[in-house]
């Protein structure tokens, strides 16, 4: 099973969350989605530097190390849209497989900008 670091945890959220708004449509989501977006820069951090920062200020305060298994870094990004969206039920939507598929995805993405 793949590991997950920071970056590509944040990145396989927003991917996520961008699935979700495609269903929904709901206007505080895209909001959210502007603000996050990590593909409008080269290095795919968060479009507003405080919402990057928030993630990883709650992932070192969580104690977490540099890389994480696929299952921990979906209960990570659960409590994060828990603590500081109103995303976290909506989210509920992606199934552990999902995310899985979904981190496959980010970390090919990933390994072929390097």
């Amino acid at each position: 099973m793949e590991k997950m670091n920071k970056k590509l945890t944040f990145i396989a959220m927003c991917r996520a969350l961008d699935c979700l708004y495609e269903e929904s449509q709901n206007e505080t989501m895209r909001e959210f989605l502007s603000d996050e977006n990590p593909y409008i820069f080269t290095d795919r951090e968060s479009a507003d530097p405080a919402i990057g920062a928030e993630f990883a200020d709650m992932w070192i305060s969580s104690g977490l190390p540099n890389e994480i298994s696929i299952n921990d870094a979906y209960s990570f990004v659960k409590v994060y849209l828990q603590r500081y969206t109103s995303f976290a039920v909506v989210f509920d939507d992606i199934s552990l497989s999902k995310w899985c598929d979904l981190c496959d995805i980010v970390t090919e993405e990933e390994s072929t900008m390097a």
